[in-house]
């Protein structure tokens, strides 16, 4: 039954529009989180709207910092003229609320060429652009900026594992790396395991959910489970048959995802819920959108991010706290 907000419809290289090579962001309580799950599934059409936020073209994810917001975007060529390009026309921006954004300049003076994701570290913004790694402050002093010239590299999603840890998603080579916090080293992680067109993941207590980008005319793309412990390092295939999976974040025990051609049950759908038994339930949200190149849960809101409408929406959770 869909309804104005969500549809609680429910639970498993390369790009049409969009690619050409390419969480534990925060951790909430389970009584706050399984609110904003209920309202998700129960919302009705009593629902208030949800407002979207003008972003700059092209803009993969956002971020909030306390009343800021931050955005990532590639550059206003889009990813047929950007990806693959060492022009540094992508940008950290900070975006208010009535859609002006303000390029942040990076104090290195080097730029970023196309980063497709960001993460809070501490007092830093860590974003992920092309073969590189940037540790900075949110007004755009660098701490650290460190690149992995090896071929066929595109890194594309960052997640927190630790204090001490990044996790990277190689798009190029379907790998996982982590990265030092402080020093900004990049090494191998999960040994040789690789899953074609690997583009963002979400990191859980004990494995990590990752989503992969598959073929534009055909119904491959995935949901995988990789166990953290599994000395084996292999990818577990929750879900199958969507289009053009981009995105995937874990509120609490539910798994969404998010994308461009929805499920080949739902292919209008570009939100999706995943049941533990693989069920796919396509989520009203983003609906109306070309696609969802990120979802973020940051504990007290659910933010979704546009990448061809150049807007974000954030879903709002005070309708989630009055619910008993």
């Amino acid at each position: 039954m869909q309804t104005a907000w969500f549809i609680a419809a429910a639970p498993e290289q390369s790009l049409p529009e969009k690619r050409a090579a390419t969480s534990k962001r925060s951790y909430t309580g389970e009584k706050f989180a399984m609110k904003v799950l209920s309202l998700l599934v129960a919302c009705t059409v009593a629902c208030p709207a949800v407002a979207e936020h003008k972003l700059p073209p092209f803009t993969e994810a956002v971020l909030p910092i306390g009343n800021d917001i931050y955005a990532v975007s590639i550059g206003p060529g889009g990813p047929d003229e950007e990806f693959g390009s060492d022009a540094t026309n992508g940008g950290l921006y900070k975006v208010a609320s009535d859609g002006a954004s303000e390029e942040i300049k990076l104090s290195d003076g080097q730029g970023l060429r196309n980063p497709t994701g960001m993460v809070r570290s501490g007092n830093q913004i860590v974003i992920v652009d092309g073969n590189e790694v940037i540790s900075t402050a949110s007004d755009g002093t660098v701490n650290w900026r460190q690149a992995l010239d090896e071929d066929g590299v595109f890194l594309y999603d960052i997640e927190v594992l630790d204090e001490n840890t990044i996790l990277v998603s190689d798009f190029g080579r379907g790998r996982f790396l982590s990265v030092a916090t402080q020093t900004g080293q990049i090494q191998p992680y999960l040994g040789d395991l690789r899953i074609s067109g690997l583009a963002r993941f979400a990191v859980a207590e004990t494995g990590i959910y990752a989503v992969s980008w598959g073929s534009d005319d055909a119904w491959d793309s995935a949901l995988y489970w990789v166990p953290h412990s599994d000395d084996g390092h292999t990818a577990a295939t929750l879900s199958d048959g969507f289009g053009n999976l981009e995105s995937v974040e874990l509120i609490n025990d539910i798994v969404v995802v998010g994308g461009y051609r929805g499920h080949k049950e739902h292919p209008i759908a570009k939100l999706m819920r995943v049941e533990t038994n693989g069920t796919i339930l396509p989520l009203d949200a983003g609906s109306h959108s070309r696609g969802i190149s990120d979802i973020l849960f940051d504990g007290s809101s659910i933010w979704l991010t546009y990448f061809y409408d150049a807007s974000y929406a954030e879903l709002p959770s005070q309708a989630a706290q009055n619910l008993d």
